[in-house]
């Protein structure tokens, strides 16, 4: 770096910082004059010696203060608190904002750590009710065979003082004579039970501890001293050890069979919670929304919005022309028509939404394929062979919120529960079901079990995916189509009697609901659609846009409804809500 200015000869007085730039005082004024916007950008040496002289970091605080001065070097104007000063300012309260910032962040980070922490310490707190008296039954048993090992060894020690006093031999011809290291843990109450399992009698069970608890050396008889007392008399020597053994073990002190009487008897019951239920409770319990920030790092103001604020409800339905209606709930219903080359014929409840992927099994001319839809890039994703089942048309699918879409029954096929892995990809045949159900019109996994109404019949079955049992329930309605809303309600049409039901899993009531055109259309399809957390439909689909019907839950009121799409066939064909 040069000392003086080469244009003037002149010493360097000034530094622009806006561009980094050393001049005299004959090229501050050029300088000025070419970039007026560098006004408040550049400073003399004085002003900086001055302000770095006087310069008190106490008076550097995190409020905003600004003091403008005037000063002339050459009738020049320019600030006269340094820029340096300036710099250790804004250092200071961006230090102090991100510090801030750092710490609102672990508070919150803290409450939500607290928060699970308050659901894990429930979950524990009912293990610990439930394991506790089971806890208390295992303790009970650990004393019984404690205190029945002794009795064991006592007796075993009457009968080893009977076989010396009559010299008779005691060694069992079967007696396991290697050596082991003794260690404490041969004498644990786990390890004899372990050794008591797997001895066929109680000999092999001595035969196996007769190093240990039943060593010969740990015989508490002294013979030579009871010889002494019983002046060589076997018969009063046994006496006295047996009137001892009865003093030491007697009947309120030894655990018999009887004993285990007392103990309490178990069933234990598990049903496989609904997940989807039990996330939806923990999400309402917590919510987490990012705001707009007025502060920024770097000097750079951002702005970020809530994700599920920016989530739209569509409803997908396909058609019997190799195509899609893509219908946006929530934009004014905007329609967007997509086309697949896969016929979608009866595939009306094989169909399931997750995530942005859309499941479609079997069908009028793909019985042995499934589809996998991604509604993001709306395409086709994955097309695959049904490998390991049986293929049909009209199968009934449900998901259960974790792994795997369950398949039940079809048109040719009344007698299966089978399943299909999201993340392997693979099918598997689960449950085979008694004769008598036909196809299943729509089916829902709910608290563990998975309900399915049967096609034309008055009966839908519960299947216990724990235990697999099944039990059937009668419903006053001949069903034709339904659906259902994924927390135990099936939305079912009557054709023959032009009913349309709310039937509940859990009550089992069934109520009439206010739909006369959506009974009166013919072959209507219905679907269940969920447009926000206050307002869901049923809405219907046919042969042609007259059998276009929505049905609000809340209001209990229907009318038509997109009259005015493309008139296609989507009798019988595959429809979904999903959110995006």
């Amino acid at each position: 770096m040069t000392i003086k200015c080469l244009n003037h000869q002149k010493s360097h007085k000034f530094i622009c910082h806006q561009c980094n730039s050393l001049m005299c005082s004959k090229c501050i004024i050029g300088h000025i004059r070419d970039h007026p916007d560098h006004f408040h950008q550049f400073e003399h040496i004085d002003d900086i010696k001055h302000s770095l002289s006087t310069l008190k970091l106490d008076d550097i605080i995190d409020t905003t203060t600004t003091t403008n001065n005037d000063f002339t070097h050459n009738n020049i104007k320019s600030n006269h608190i340094s820029q340096i000063n300036n710099k250790l300012k804004s250092l200071w309260e961006s230090l102090r904002s991100s510090t801030s910032r750092y710490q609102a962040l672990s508070t919150t980070e803290n409450d939500i750590k607290q928060h699970f922490e308050q659901l894990h310490q429930y979950l524990i707190i009912e293990e610990h009710k439930l394991q506790r008296d089971i806890i208390n039954d295992k303790q009970t048993i650990t004393n019984q065979i404690d205190n029945n090992i002794m009795n064991l060894k006592y007796l075993l020690n009457i009968i080893m003082l009977f076989n010396k006093l009559n010299n008779k031999d005691i060694n069992n011809n079967n007696e396991d004579t290697s050596i082991i290291p003794d260690t404490t843990t041969l004498y644990s109450t786990t390890t004899i039970m372990e050794s008591i399992t797997t001895s066929s009698s109680l000999q092999s069970f001595i035969n196996h501890n007769n190093q240990t608890l039943f060593n010969e050396h740990n015989n508490n008889f002294n013979i030579d001293e009871l010889l002494k007392q019983h002046s060589s008399d076997s018969s009063s020597i046994l006496l006295d050890i047996i009137h001892k053994y009865n003093n030491e073990f007697n009947e309120s002190t030894t655990n018999t069979d009887n004993n285990n009487l007392r103990l309490s008897s178990y069933k234990l019951s598990i049903k496989q919670p609904d997940f989807n239920q039990l996330n939806s409770i923990i999400e309402q319990s917590i919510k987490l929304d990012n705001i707009e920030s007025t502060e920024s790092i770097n000097t750079t103001t951002t702005t970020t919005t809530n994700n599920n604020d920016n989530k739209q409800s569509y409803i997908f339905i396909t058609h019997q022309s190799k195509g899609a209606t893509l219908i946006n709930t929530s934009n004014n219903n905007s329609i967007e028509e997509l086309q697949f080359d896969y016929e979608f014929n009866c595939t009306y409840s094989s169909i399931v939404s997750i995530g942005e992927y859309i499941y479609i099994f079997g069908g009028y001319t793909n019985e042995n394929k499934w589809i996998k839809i991604s509604m993001k890039s709306k395409s086709i994703e994955h097309i695959g062979d049904i490998e390991g089942i049986k293929g049909d048309l009209d199968i009934s699918v449900c998901y259960d919120g974790q792994d795997h879409i369950y398949l039940v029954n079809g048109w040719r096929i009344k007698n299966r529960i089978d399943r299909f892995n999201i993340k392997t990809m693979k099918f598997e045949s689960y449950h085979q079901l008694p004769v008598g159900y036909d196809r299943q019109i729509t089916s829902m996994i709910f608290k563990g079990s998975l309900y399915s109404i049967s096609f034309d019949q008055n009966l839908m079955f519960q299947f216990d995916l724990t235990n697999r049992t099944i039990t059937d329930h009668q419903i006053d309605i001949i069903p034709y189509s339904g659906c259902h809303d994924n927390n135990g309600n099936f939305f079912i049409l009557d054709r023959k009697n032009k009913r349309f039901i709310k039937y509940n899993v859990e009550t089992k009531q069934s109520n009439n609901l206010n739909a006369v055109p959506l009974t009166n259309a013919q072959y209507p399809w219905v679907m269940y659609h969920r447009e926000s957390p206050t307002s869901s439909y049923i809405y219907s689909f046919g042969k042609s846009n007259d059998r276009n019907f929505k049905y609000s839950i809340e209001s209990n009121q229907c009318e038509p409804f997109l009259r005015d799409i493309k008139n296609i066939n989507r009798l019988r064909c595959a429809s979904t809500s999903i959110q995006l």
